[in-house]
């Protein structure tokens, strides 16, 4: 006798009852792995990566490293020159190395742009092993959207806070193997995304004057075994020792960095450097964040007085009516604090103070946006910004290079109509 399949008989009561009880012995197991999953979860830290630090830590016997003291900067710059070339075979010539450290003291956050194979990766990486710091390399991939992307989340199901290399980094900055040494967090290509979206925490957070007050938000309650270093069991700290770096490609590929992001950011292009030099040997040192700091501060206060002249011939000088008049730019109050750390550190770093502030005119003021690349910009008013730097450079011992550089490739834009 055949068997109908004709819908009527797939709803017949026997089908439907025989249905059903398969359902329920299928939710049934469901429910009893649901449940095991759950039990083997309530246990377990929500955090192991980081817990494996905390104990990692903890289980360390070696001996605490024995810091030295940084005579002087410019020592410093010399020192780590000659380290890189030895150790990673990395040719920077020192105003590159010097920049590079006295960006240090004028803000948490750097961008270090410039064609492939300049060492924009390298450069943090070779500067921080050269001071006996770390420094830990995040990818950041080009559907970043949100915080989550950077942070990582924390999965309910499986109580479980999946840890991103963003946040395990932070994490070892403020452990003691590394508290009290310089540690730089290092987004490679930066730009694939929008820092502003994904970043935008940090951004703010960098504006605190209090370190203490730096603390980020992994979690909205506090969840149980959490590790020892989160604040209230759920805030993550932007340690004090920490700088980040950001490698930019400007193609079709990435995005421009905003104002938020430029103007509080050392920004460095960096050029090919192809040629070596004679290298000295230099013995491996480790220099403490706290004596470093001590040096930066040192400098700001001995160099004080002859860079607040600097910048007042500045700011009164005739290139602040033409930029306020032609192009609606003031002399902001941060840009002023960054150069009364920058220029300070610069000079005592070996490089001149005229050379510090073109150096931050370059890559702050006469960017491309802000005054080069404009569409309302003419060719008069680049000429007349050229001409107002060489009038305010009259008397100084070098000249603006940079920024006239900069100047003179956009008006010749325009002179070819591009």
């Amino acid at each position: 006798m055949r068997v109908s399949s004709s819908p009527r008989a797939l709803r017949s009561p026997r089908s439907i009852e025989l249905r059903n009880a398969a359902l329920k012995e299928a939710n049934d197991q469901l429910q009893i792995e649901v449940e095991g999953r759950l039990n083997q979860a309530s246990g377990r830290n929500p955090y192991p990566e980081l817990e494996r630090m905390d104990a990692a830590d903890s289980e360390n016997q070696n001996p605490p490293a024995r810091f030295h003291q940084p005579t002087n900067l410019k020592q410093v710059v010399d020192d780590v020159r000659n380290r890189m070339a030895a150790d990673e075979a990395l040719f920077y010539d020192d105003r590159t190395i010097r920049c590079f450290l006295a960006g240090l003291a004028m803000s948490r956050l750097h961008l270090l742009q410039g064609i492939s194979g300049t060492g924009k990766t390298s450069l943090p990486r070779a500067f921080a092993k050269a001071l006996g710091g770390h420094a830990d390399i995040v990818a950041v991939q080009a559907g970043w959207r949100d915080r989550q992307d950077l942070l990582g989340y924390y999965n309910a199901f499986d109580k479980k806070y999946h840890e991103s290399s963003f946040v395990k980094a932070l994490y070892a900055a403020q452990c003691p193997t590394w508290s009290d040494r310089l540690f730089i967090v290092v987004l490679d290509e930066m730009n694939l995304s929008r820092p502003e979206q994904y970043f935008a925490e940090f951004l703010s957070a960098l504006e605190k004057n209090d370190p203490r007050d730096r603390l980020i938000s992994l979690s909205e309650s506090q969840l149980p075994n959490a590790p020892a270093l989160l604040v209230e069991g759920r805030r993550i700290r932007v340690p004090h020792n920490v700088w980040f770096v950001g490698t930019a490609n400007h193609d079709e590929t990435t995005n421009e960095f905003a104002d938020k992001t430029y103007d509080r950011a050392h920004v460095m292009t960096l050029p090919r450097h192809e040629a070596g030099f004679k290298v000295e040997p230099k013995p491996k040192a480790s220099f403490s964040y706290g004596s470093l700091m001590e040096r930066f501060d040192a400098a700001v206060t001995q160099n004080a007085d002859e860079v607040s002249e600097l910048l007042a011939e500045l700011t009164t000088g005739p290139l602040t009516s033409i930029l306020q008049d032609r192009f609606d730019l003031g002399w902001g109050n941060r840009l002023e604090r960054q150069a009364m750390r920058f220029v300070p550190v610069y000079m005592a770093a070996g490089g001149r103070k005229e050379d510090a502030l073109d150096h931050l005119l370059a890559s702050r003021v006469f960017r491309r946006g802000k005054v080069t690349g404009r569409y309302d910009a003419t060719i008069d008013d680049l000429a007349a910004i050229e001409q107002a730097l060489t009038t305010v450079w009259k008397g100084w011992k070098s000249e603006p290079r940079r920024s006239i550089a900069l100047l003179a490739e956009d008006r010749r834009r325009k002179e070819r109509g591009a």
